[in-house]
């Protein structure tokens, strides 16, 4: 990076909105928090940009507008590709305030980039699963607006496998609330066996998974057995 250098009291700085939006913007209370440390203190984090914009500091821009403060900026090398500005952005980013939720939805939406990486290699630049990524993509294709409030680092409204109404901002409930919604199908709860039916349906797993959870101490062969019932509760 080259020398810090310092705007005048209320210039701003464009911003890289794509590399920059790599991750959420701070909530409505953190940026208020941090404006008013940025008041009384001043910055003291530059802000960081590439090829003369943000890719890294747009709240702390947005703290130093609105606390009549000046804002320091330094430069990245602009030899630098935009994939290892990508790679920057993440690792600046997984090293603060980012909650699980918003690191999975943050990977997500890079996935989702025309050309970007595999998804594995995506989940381990994160350090999450590939799995997760995939339920992310789910809840974008499904409720974009509750993929954007996840981002955001906001809980959803869900009903889980019981019935109950809650909320969350976990990944797995809400990829589970919407599943069972997209499968919302007449269950036949007769236990008739059928060859070549296999269980298809979220109602379906979590079926077989309280059962599982209802018999802690179940030896091995009965999961076994609960396992190999889930194979022909639900035909196709």
């Amino acid at each position: 990076m080259t020398n810090i250098k310092l705007l005048k009291v209320g210039e701003s700085l464009p911003i890289n909105q794509e590399l920059a939006g790599l991750v959420p913007m701070a909530s409505e209370a953190e940026q208020a928090v941090l404006t008013a440390d940025i008041l009384a203190n001043g910055l003291r984090e530059p802000v960081v940009l590439w090829k003369g914009e943000i890719i890294d500091g747009r709240c702390r821009q947005q703290a130093c507008l609105a606390s009549g403060k000046a804002i320091m900026a330094k430069e990245l090398d602009d030899t630098l590709t935009e994939e290892e500005v990508r790679i920057f952005v993440k690792s600046v980013n997984t090293r603060r305030n980012l909650t699980h939720t918003q690191k999975v939805m943050s990977a997500c939406r890079e996935s989702l980039r025309p050309g970007s990486a595999s998804a594995t290699k995506i989940a381990k630049a994160w350090g999450i699963s590939r799995t997760l990524i995939a339920n992310a993509r789910f809840i974008t294709e499904q409720a974009p607006d509750s993929a954007i409030k996840l981002f955001n680092g906001e809980a959803i409204a869900v009903v889980d496998s019981s019935g109950v109404a809650t909320v969350t901002s976990k990944i797995t409930a809400v990829y589970a609330h919407l599943k069972r919604l997209s499968e919302a199908v007449e269950v036949d709860n007769t236990y008739g066996f059928k060859e070549d039916s296999y269980i298809t349906t979220q109602a379906g797993k979590d079926y077989y998974k309280n059962l599982v959870d209802q018999e802690p101490s179940a030896s091995v062969s009965t999961r076994m057995a609960f396992a190999e019932l889930a194979n022909y509760k639900y035909a196709k």
